[in-house]
């Protein structure tokens, strides 16, 4: 992650990975995606670690994503408002991208999720 990245432009990039490795038939789960962008931080955000993994048996995503997008905020000065839009944005593409697959192969079940 280049210094001047946005949380949300580097989760954009990471997700469209991900889209291609599942496209591929590769299965990564939502705790390894979580992993791959803690490990992929910027020194700014690494302080963040030990609260999002101490004493948890697994990493949750959507929390890892709205914990760093509020640091983000916090760090620039930003309005809570436009990070929730943000973190709204982001999760709702991680989702779209989750039923397009599951679609594709004939698997979305009633809720559409």
């Amino acid at each position: 992650m280049a210094e001047d990245t946005k949380i949300s432009d580097h989760l954009i990039v990471l997700n469209g990975i991900v889209s291609e490795l599942e496209a591929i038939g590769v299965k990564i789960e939502d705790e390894d995606k979580a992993f791959r962008l803690l490990w992929s931080l910027l020194t700014s955000y690494k302080h963040l670690l030990p609260t999002l993994m101490y004493g948890k048996e697994t990493v949750d995503l959507e929390e890892v994503t709205s914990t760093l997008l509020s640091e983000e905020r916090r760090l620039s000065g930003e309005s809570t408002e436009t990070t929730n839009v943000s973190a709204l944005a982001v999760v709702g593409i991680e989702r779209k991208i989750n039923l397009r697959r599951k679609e594709s192969a004939g698997g979305v079940d009633n809720q559409g999720t």
